[in-house]
This record gives structure tokens, C-alpha cells and sequence, in this order.
């Protein structure tokens, strides 16, 4: 009677082990297939489910820690369910075939405890991660007193190898998201000027402003005096919509700018023909560069370094650097004219 109450029990332990793998190897894999951007507008929405998976998606570690401890478990009971088993049912037993038994059990723990829930994960990841969320809050408090070291220390490593995982995370956004937009333009749902667009925010819009203006001696302009005449004739000669225009008696110091239609439109008395340049840092990004512009509703910034003006940038030049980040960057050689 009592070897087959041990045998019983090792039975159930050893199920009760393979399943435990199963939940927390198919859970890994469904953590990285999982749409955060759907579970971020659910969260938003007040799904309760979507919020603590979201709360794991910032949180990474924490994650990947109770998963970590949940297989080491989830292997230690199945192979503590062979050794009993077999103490049972042989008489003498020996390590030699323990590791025998292990051995040949293995491609059953292999199969139904990591290759199929992996694949059930894989392929419906939200749905059988809302099921087993319960239980799997429930072994991350738990583990805690276990995963919280190996939380600490992976965040050690981090500090120690000064790497960002921040900055990771949004890369790897940045794909995911990039993904999307190609499904979104195979199914007809974005242009291509829609989706071009978008890409170029994603790619270009981090770059430095300064990367991309023209410098300061090469801004093709006049100085403030100039009469309208003159800058009518420099903006025909050059084939301008904008002059900029510096200050008298300096070469460099850029400071606003004239609008051709305004030298046609605007009587001959207006005061308000030069419009004064927004300052952008040189360290700002391009998309802030172009919010500023849009924001105040100007067609060139200069561009600044501690309060002195390094360049000028165009609006029309930044959208398309976004729209044809190639055919951008010709445009920006091609603009480097002498100095009139």
C-alpha cells in the first residue's frame, strides 16, 4: 500500500511539475508576443487585467525574475517526482538510474512543458496571458522573497555597465511600431505618403537640429538696411521664397527673416516686413526643432549656441527631411551657396 501511495503521489507531483513549466515557459514566450500597444489603450480604458500586464511590460525584471524561479520550481519537482517514483517501484535504487529515468522522462517534460505551451502562447499570446494572470501575480508575490535579489542584481549590472534600458525599450518600440505601419500599408490602411511620414519621425525626429542646419556663413541673406528692391532682386537671383536677413555691420549675427510675398503684398510704409527668427538650441532634436516652427507659425529658426547664432533651419527643409530622409540630406549639400 505504501509504494503505491508513493507512486501516486510522485505521479501527481510530476504532473503538477510539467504543468507549472508549462505555464511559466508559455507565459515568456507570450510576454514578448503580446501587443503592449493594445494592452496600453486597454489599460487606459480601466481594464484591471491589462493594467497589471502593463505594469510588468515597464517593469520587465520582475517578469522575467518569477518566471525564472517558476521553471527552476516547476524542474526540481518533476525531478524529485522521478527519484520518488523510482525509490518506489525498485528496491535498490542507485543515482546511475535516477539520471536514466530523468533521462527518458525528459522528451515528455520537453514536450508538454515547453514546446506546446510555447506554440499555444505564440500564437495567442493576450488571451492566455488575461487567463493565467491571477496565478501568475500570485507566484510573483510569492517569489518575491527570491526574485527581488535577482531583480536587484540585474539592476547592478545595469548601473555597473552604464547601459540604458530605457532607451532600449524604446528602440525596440520603435520596431514594434514600425512593424505595425508595414501591416498597416500591405493592408491598404496608410499611404505611402502616410507611411513614409511616420517613419521618418520614427528615425529622424531624435537626430540633433544641428546636424542638419546651415551654418552661419553659408545662410544666404542680406543685411537689415536692404531696400525692398534689393531684396526682391537677391530672392529672384537665388530663387527665394525666404531672405534671411542679419543684423547691420555683422556677418553672422541672423536674426529674422523676409517673406517674398510680403514685399508685394505689404505697403511700402509697414514696419513689420522682417519677422524675427524663433531660437532653437543646438542640441534640441528636429522635432522640436520643427514644433517650434509650426508653433509660431515661421518658415526659418536660428539656430543657437550660449546666445550665439551658429545657423539658420528651414521648415520646409525639416518636413522633408521627414517625408525623404535621403533625398533630404541632398538638399541639404546642395544648399550650401557663398555667402552673397
Amino acid at each position: 500500500m505504501t509504494v503505491w501511495l508513493t507512486l501516486a503521489a510522485s505521479i501527481a507531483l510530476f504532473v503538477l511539475g510539467v504543468r507549472l513549466s508549462a505555464f511559466f515557459s508559455g507565459s515568456e514566450t507570450g510576454f514578448y508576443r503580446v501587443s503592449f500597444l493594445r494592452l496600453s489603450i486597454d489599460a487606459h480604458a480601466g481594464d484591471t487585467a491589462a493594467q497589471r500586464l502593463l505594469w510588468f511590460v515597464q517593469n520587465p525584471s520582475y517578469f522575467v525574475a518569477t518566471t525564472l524561479v517558476g521553471n527552476n520550481i516547476a524542474n526540481y519537482l518533476a525531478t524529485v517526482a522521478i527519484g520518488f517514483a523510482v525509490g518506489a517501484v525498485f528496491t535498490t535504487s542507485s543515482v546511475l538510474l535516477e539520471v536514466a529515468t530523468t533521462l527518458l522522462f525528459a522528451p515528455v517534460i520537453f514536450l508538454f512543458g515547453e514546446l506546446m505551451p510555447k506554440n499555444l502562447y505564440f500564437r495567442a499570446p493576450t488571451e492566455l496571458l488575461r487567463r493565467g494572470l491571477r496565478r501568475f501575480w500570485f507566484c510573483y508575490q510569492l517569489f518575491q522573497p527570491v526574485s527581488l535579489p535577482l531583480v536587484w542584481i540585474t539592476r547592478l549590472f545595469e548601473r555597473l555597465s552604464r547601459s540604458r534600458p530605457h532607451q532600449l525599450d524604446l528602440v525596440l518600440g520603435r520596431h514594434r511600431l514600425s512593424h505595425v505601419l508595414d501591416k498597416g500599408h500591405e493592408h491598404g490602411l496608410l499611404t505611402a505618403g502616410q507611411g513614409a511620414l511616420v517613419h521618418g519621425l520614427l528615425h529622424e525626429s531624435s537626430l540633433r537640429a544641428a546636424d542638419f542646419m546651415t551654418p552661419a556663413d553659408r545662410v544666404l541673406g542680406l543685411e537689415e538696411t536692404a531696400t525692398r528692391q534689393e531684396l526682391t532682386d537677391f530672392a529672384r537671383d537665388y530663387g527665394l521664397i525666404h531672405v534671411a536677413i542679419r543684423r547691420s555691420g555683422t556677418t553672422n549675427d541672423w536674426f529674422g527673416y523676409v517673406r517674398l510675398i510680403d514685399l508685394k503684398l505689404l505697403p511700402a510704409e509697414s514696419d513689420k516686413v522682417i519677422r524675427e527668427m524663433p531660437q532653437i538650441n543646438h542640441d534640441a532634436t528636429r522635432l522640436t526643432a520643427l514644433l517650434t516652427l509650426r508653433e509660431n507659425g515661421h518658415a526659418l529658426a536660428a539656430v543657437c549656441r550660449e546666445g550665439v547664432v551658429v545657423g539658420t533651419m528651414s521648415e520646409r527643409a525639416l518636413i522633408e527631411q521627414f517625408m525623404h530622409p535621403a533625398g533630404a540630406q541632398r538638399v541639404r549639400r546642395s544648399s550650401g551657396k557663398p555667402k552673397a
